[in-house]
């Protein structure tokens, strides 16, 4: 039951993150490629170098509205799931990930497969995942159980690669 349970939030943190990514936003125009191929061999270097920056920073922008979009979730989430979670915590991780921390209301001394439930949540997730790609290509979900008093009951990391091999 408790197994249910965990699948059950990481399914509420699905429908947290594809709430928010199912929002649109414009991507940059051509217009800075068109100039770039224009220029010398040598300014088009730096140009890239700067567009490919410039491309880094819009990913980044885009995945932290994403997050705040998520964020502003939250309450509804934790209505959804009633008293068995205390806290929920959505944040920018490093290289773009996005971190889900499930902080329990009740300690749980349950040990966990996490390899054996990835699956599931992957197969889960792969929407949301498919969806933020268009946005932040290199895009990653960790999902993370915690007991109140922080430890770490079950991670989860989910990868376009994770993704790719799950079948319809």
């Amino acid at each position: 039951m408790k197994k249910a349970k965990i699948i059950f939030l990481g399914l509420i943190a699905m429908i947290g993150l594809s709430a928010c990514s199912s929002k649109t936003a414009t991507k940059p125009s051509s217009t800075e490629a068109t100039k770039i191929s224009e220029k010398s061999s040598s300014s088009t270097k730096a140009t890239t170098s700067s567009t490919q920056a410039s491309t880094e920073d819009t990913s980044s922008s885009y995945l932290t509205l994403m997050i705040e979009a998520a964020q502003s979730q939250i309450p509804m989430l934790k209505a959804q799931i009633g008293d068995s979670i205390a806290d929920i915590a959505i944040e920018e991780g490093p290289d773009n990930t996005v971190i889900y921390n499930y902080t329990l209301a009740q300690a749980s001394d349950i040990a966990i497969d996490a390899e054996a439930m990835k699956p599931t949540l992957v197969k889960a997730m792969k929407p949301t995942l498919e969806s933020l790609k268009g946005f932040v290509p290199d895009v990653k979900l960790e999902v993370n159980y915690l007991n109140p008093d922080g430890t770490n009951i079950a991670s989860f990391t989910i990868t376009q690669d994770d993704t790719a091999q799950v079948t319809e």
